[in-house]
């Protein structure tokens, strides 16, 4: 895969059930080496916490979707920004993100996520429905 047709995978990926067939789609796109960084989360080194990355933000919010609207490519690097939406309690929340790739050898070696997590503590925190699932979340990150 090259930087110039990650945008199109990336798409692809994240229109898919999770968190199932999202890691089965996206595992083979990273590198057993990479490193993913986002707010809220320590950052994850390798399928195994990079998994359980996913596994936790996919518990604490289950109907998480990413939509891309814009992307550029600079050399090795991808940047694309999504509208983010899901539910929380029973509030929809909605937030930008935009994520910095970079592919080498046809894989991910690094994601960089640029979001402001406050609406999402604030969602969570207005919600105590959803701390059980704010719990197991973290648990999964361990």
């Amino acid at each position: 895969m090259t930087p110039e047709e990650f945008p199109e995978a990336f798409a692809r990926g994240w229109a898919l059930p999770k968190s199932d067939a999202f890691l089965d789609y996206f595992l083979p796109l990273i590198s057993p080496t990479a490193t993913f960084t986002q707010p809220m989360f320590p950052p994850a080194r390798g399928h195994d916490e990079i998994t359980r990355l996913f596994r936790s933000l996919f518990t604490l919010m289950p109907d998480m979707t990413a939509v891309p609207h814009t992307h550029a490519v600079h050399g090795v690097n991808v940047f694309i920004e999504s509208d983010c939406s899901a539910t929380l309690g029973s509030r929809p929340l909605s937030f930008p993100v935009c994520d910095r790739f970079t592919i080498q050898h046809g894989q991910i070696v690094e994601r960089r996520s640029f979001s402001d997590p406050l609406p999402v503590v604030l969602a969570t925190l207005r919600s105590p429905t959803t701390w059980p699932r704010l719990l197991r979340s973290r648990r999964h990150n361990q």
